[in-house]
């Protein structure tokens, strides 16, 4: 080995932080850019999972909505408690 190979080894081998990373300005951007990507994806994935379970309580709704019309049209009321009483439809 050269001098010169020793000296060079010895500079990689002793570099602080700021020497190893002479594009310090160009890896802190990139690691901002990072950070801002994941915040975007984060806040995007709550609101589709709220939208989610949004549209799941409304389609929920009116099914429960059809249902009691139907029962209440062949003489069967649903009341909140869960208890089936029968009125017999005249006609």
């Amino acid at each position: 080995m050269s001098k010169h190979d020793i000296r060079l080894r010895r500079q990689r081998m002793a570099a602080r932080g700021s020497e190893r990373f002479r594009n310090y300005g160009a890896v802190l951007e990139r690691h901002e850019k990072e950070l801002r990507i994941r915040k975007i994806v984060r806040v995007f994935s709550f609101l589709f999972i709220i939208l989610i379970v949004v549209m799941l309580i409304i389609i929920v709704v009116r099914v429960e909505r059809k249902s009691e019309k139907k029962n209440t049209e062949t003489g069967f009321v649903h009341h909140k408690n869960q208890e089936v009483i029968f009125h017999p439809i005249h006609q």
